[in-house]
């Protein structure tokens, strides 16, 4: 049986492990671009003038700008830099304490002749209240030629005597000042209004730091004692001469008077009301004490200088010449 040749055969066909493909032809077209902006002596001649247009503009520019600096700059420093009126010429400082004014200035780093507008008063405040003495201070321009220095310093309200430690109390520049907020201050010189300060006495050494403030508990509880005391010495309370802190808890405070009284670091104004009312009964009796033991809530214990002691209800009866009961007990139960 015969078959006829299949003379068509379709291209990339398989026909068993060959594979037919067709081949085509490949065209390639040449693109040929036409400049359609030659160069020409006359396109060249014409950048060359737009370059030297924008070349002169900016020139007018700069120079325009550089006559506008020089002009203001002339006006600034006529009207401001060596205007006297700008210049600082005084102080005014407005200040009490320790700090003498020409202290304070010096401190301040500033001197006459300087422009006022070149001043930065938040450095000059920043650097005034790095002295220990000083607690704030405000500074503000005046015109002409002023500038004014308010300056709050901290005042010494006792002297801290520390036993274990090389500091000796009342000595200008080997001892320290407090103030009453606890702040360390130095004592440069000695003063009549320094020497009649009250001590504070701890037995173990404390931290100390020039215009920080002080971190015993113990001293801060002496520094209250002294300011609550102050409120009182217009009555029969004297003055403080000398607070012991012997112990943690324990205030041991010396009069004037040579009263030796103990206080508990805890409410101090009532203990001092209670010691008010004993001094008030001191007087009408004409006692002179010589100790008080406000420690204790009840019964409250007081020895007299001519020897004789009170410390209970009955021990006051005796004390006070046989006087009704009634008032020993409200002596004795004083708070």
């Amino acid at each position: 049986m015969f078959f006829t040749k299949n003379t068509k055969r379709k291209g990339n066909v398989v026909r068993g492990n060959y594979t037919f493909r067709s081949r085509r032809k490949i065209m390639r077209l040449e693109v040929r671009r036409l400049e359609l902006n030659p160069e020409t002596s006359a396109t060249r001649r014409e950048i060359r003038r737009k370059t030297a247009r924008v070349g002169f503009k900016f020139s007018v520019v700069i120079l325009f700008a550089m006559g506008l600096f020089s002009a203001g700059k002339i006006v600034v420093m006529e009207a401001f830099v060596d205007n006297t009126r700008f210049q600082l010429q005084h102080f005014s400082v407005i200040t009490e304490g320790e700090l003498t004014p020409s202290q304070i200035i010096a401190s301040s780093g500033l001197r006459e002749g300087v422009n006022l507008l070149g001043i930065s008063l938040v450095q000059v405040r920043e650097k005034l209240e790095m002295l220990p003495q000083v607690r704030e201070a405000k500074i503000s321009r005046g015109y002409p030629g002023l500038l004014f220095l308010e300056i709050k310093q901290r005042h010494p309200v006792a002297w801290l005597d520390v036993l274990k430690s090389d500091i000796e109390t009342n000595d200008a520049g080997k001892s320290y000042l407090l103030d009453e907020e606890g702040y360390v201050l130095p004592a440069a010189k000695m003063s009549n209004a320094q020497d009649r300060l009250p001590v504070i006495v701890v037995n173990q050494s404390c931290r100390m730091v020039l215009g920080c403030r002080i971190e015993s508990t113990q001293v801060l509880n002496a520094l209250e004692l002294l300011k609550a005391n102050a409120t009182r010495e217009s009555g029969q309370l004297s003055s403080i001469k000398r607070v012991e802190l012997t112990k943690s808890d324990v205030l041991t405070a010396h009069y004037v008077s040579n009263m030796r009284v103990l206080f508990s670091v805890i409410d101090i104004d009532k203990q001092l009301i209670r010691l008010e009312r004993i001094m008030n009964e001191a007087v009408r009796q004409k006692w002179q004490i010589a100790t008080v033991d406000l420690l204790v809530q009840q019964n409250v214990p007081i020895t007299l200088q001519e020897t004789q002691s009170v410390n209970d209800e009955s021990q006051i009866t005796t004390v006070i010449d046989k006087r009704p009961s009634a008032s020993s007990r409200s002596l004795a139960k004083a708070r």
